[in-house]
Parts: C-alpha cells; sequence; structure tokens
C-alpha cells in the first residue's frame, strides 16, 4: 500500500512539473523594486517613449522630420517635471548605463539633424536599448 502512495505522489509531481504548474518563475530578468510612485513614472515614461518614436516614424512618412525636435522636446519636459528623487539611485549600474546611452541618442535627435536617415539611425539605436533593457529588467 505504501508503494502505491509513493508512486502515486511521484506521478502527481512529474505531471504537475510537466505541466508547468510550479511556483517558480523561469523569469531570470533582474527585479527593480520601486515605489507605488516610482513605478508610475517609470512605465509612463516608457509609454511617452513609445509614443514618441511612433510620432517620429509618423514626421518621416509625413516628411517633416523637424517634428521628432517638438516631440522629443515634450519628452524631456514630461521627465524634467515629474521624475522622482531618489530614483537615478535606486537603479542597478547597467540599467544606468543603458539610460545614458539612450539618452545621448534622445539627446541627438533633440539638436543635431532633420536628416531623415540619421533619424531612423538614431530611432533604432534607442529601439535596441529599449529591448535590452527589457530583456534584462523587470519593474516591480
Amino acid at each position: 500500500m505504501k508503494k502505491i502512495i509513493i508512486v502515486g505522489i511521484m506521478l502527481v509531481s512529474i505531471a504537475s512539473f510537466a505541466s508547468g504548474d510550479n511556483s517558480e518563475s523561469s523569469d531570470a530578468r533582474t527585479a527593480i523594486n520601486l515605489t507605488a510612485q516610482e513605478k508610475d513614472f517609470v512605465l509612463e515614461r516608457m509609454r511617452r517613449m513609445l509614443e514618441t518614436l511612433a510620432g517620429i516614424q509618423q514626421a518621416m512618412v509625413e516628411d517633416s522630420p523637424q517634428k521628432a525636435d517638438n516631440l522629443v522636446g515634450l519628452l524631456f519636459e514630461y521627465t524634467r517635471e515629474n521624475h522622482p528623487d531618489g530614483l537615478h539611485e535606486k537603479m542597478p549600474i547597467g540599467f544606468k548605463q543603458m539610460a545614458k546611452q539612450m539618452n545621448g541618442h534622445w539627446k541627438k535627435l533633440k539638436t543635431e539633424s532633420d536628416d531623415k536617415v540619421f533619424i531612423q539611425k538614431e530611432v533604432v539605436a534607442i529601439m535596441s536599448t529599449c529591448n535590452a533593457c527589457h530583456r534584462t529588467y523587470k519593474i516591480q
């Protein structure tokens, strides 16, 4: 009888494991723990970055590359006005490095050129940094 119970428990355990029904997460990204206010800011800023990138793409379609400067300016304004004190210090060094790299590309979009190819290259660099960051970190 004991053998039947042990075999039954083993079968249930194997079935549970095989179905993916376990409490361990396979998400190996580094968690960044923030307050509710900090998390709201970070998520809103990411949404605004996506909207800015989409707006820049639309400006390229409309052959109005000068609009990129205005869109990036609005993103900078939002960040200046809403950035929570102490947030930067809470971020892991790798996150800070990616943010610095990405901010350099945003600044180039704001100040350097109305050339459409230049703008597209900067957009691709920003999007690549976004993808790398999302692959590495998760906001909690």
